[in-house]
């Protein structure tokens, strides 16, 4: 995503444009396939260097994060979607801690 050009902003700028049916349903899907390793504070996927790691998964956390609920919010089935969105926003314990994190229990 960001090889060519250093920065996932425009990528992300482009999509926050794209508004519609299909473009949030693509959002939910690649959201769905993300928060896994964002909730472990990685990339979701394999990163081509190590340099800024920490930089693109900051960025694509915080665009989320910002994002996928004003879009998603009224979409049938995202409201476990939702949740792991918002925990992808919080950190150490707020996050482990949260009603919310995949398998805790009270």
């Amino acid at each position: 995503m960001r090889r060519g050009s250093g920065t996932a902003a425009p990528w992300l700028a482009v999509w926050e444009s794209v508004r519609g049916e299909v473009s949030d349903r693509h959002l939910a899907e690649a959201a769905a396939a993300w928060e896994y390793g964002l909730l472990g504070d990685q990339l979701p996927w394999d990163s081509w260097d190590d340099e800024d790691e920490s930089g693109l998964r900051g960025e694509l956390s915080d665009w989320l994060v910002r994002h996928v609920p004003e879009r998603l919010r009224t979409r049938e089935g995202c409201e476990t979607l939702l949740h792991r969105v918002r925990l992808i926003g919080l950190a150490g314990p707020d996050r482990w801690e949260d009603p919310h994190w995949p398998g805790h229990r009270y």
